[in-house]
């Protein structure tokens, strides 16, 4: 984590949440707040903001998004290759991804304008899907990639391997690859470790695994991790951050592996982490 003091900001972008009225009209309070440390500010709901809109010289030094979790992996995913700093406000309902909450922002917000702040830097990860030898999409996450099934309640066949060696073929609902930061959602609740943040590590779990001792893994981010789909698998999707989904064939295989562009947090105090779990409710 860089701790200390940063430029004080002269060009912030507000993204709020969609459909969230009271987050818009607290966005365009906090705009007018901001004019008196000469601070240009645009407001925008997350359906109408583009990443376009702040590139080039003079543009947007930070991203404020007032949302829950959802809004702020929708905003980090669409970021593209700036590494801009983000800061989130809590408009949902556990908010780990968010530092400030809507009740007594100014004194913490006016603060971390002037560039006094903590920045946490922590990983993505990337994949690729290949059919039939070809690449036909790839991108990034913030929290995990989910292989797995649809609306059939028919377990699925994935082979899984690493640089380090072949681990066979699962027979489960799905497979999680996740990140530390979605450690503490779909991953926990497949029975994986919490995992510090600030790790640069990735976490693989078995979804209800039938008949099987696969236990959740943890491997350096550095690694190099492969999916397959085996036939007779049926009605399988591939789901990133549990907002988008393709849906996969037989034969399928996804490479995943950590991105080369990295998440940039803004903290305005040094909360431990076992505080935070502690304060979401995960102890």
């Amino acid at each position: 984590m860089n701790q200390g003091m940063f430029q004080p900001i002269t060009y912030l972008d507000i993204i709020t949440k969609n459909g969230h009225d009271q987050a818009y009209a607290l966005g365009k309070s906090i705009q007018s707040y901001l004019k008196a440390f000469g601070i240009a500010v645009e407001v925008y709901r997350n359906s109408e903001y583009k990443p376009w809109k702040d590139e080039g010289p003079g543009r947007s030094e930070m991203i404020l998004v007032l949302g829950g979790d959802g809004t702020m992996l929708s905003v980090l995913r669409k970021r593209g290759e700036r590494q801009i700093p983000v800061l989130g406000m809590n408009f949902g309902q556990v908010g780990f991804l968010t530092e400030l909450t809507p009740d007594g922002w100014e004194q913490s917000l006016g603060t971390i304008v002037k560039g006094r702040y903590h920045l946490s830097s922590r990983i993505m990860l990337h994949y690729d899907l290949h059919r039939e030898g070809r690449l036909v999409e790839s991108g990034r996450v913030v929290n995990d990639l989910l292989v797995g099934r649809g609306e059939t309640a028919r377990l699925i066949k994935l082979h899984l391997w690493t640089e380090g060696g072949d681990m066979g073929t699962v027979r489960a609902d799905g497979l999680i690859v996740s990140t530390p930061i979605g450690s503490t959602a779909y991953a926990v609740a497949a029975g994986g470790a919490l995992i510090n943040h600030e790790l640069e590590v990735m976490e693989i779990c078995a979804v209800c695994p039938f008949m099987s001792g696969f236990k959740p893994l943890i491997f350096p981010s550095r690694s190099k991790v492969w999916i397959q789909v085996e036939p007779s698998s049926s009605d399988v999707y591939l789901t990133l951050d549990g907002q988008s989904g393709t849906r996969l064939m037989a034969g399928d295989r996804i490479a995943i592996r950590e991105s080369a562009v990295r998440l940039q947090f803004v903290q305005n105090n040094k909360e431990s982490y076992i505080n935070k779990l502690r304060s979401k409710g995960y102890l």
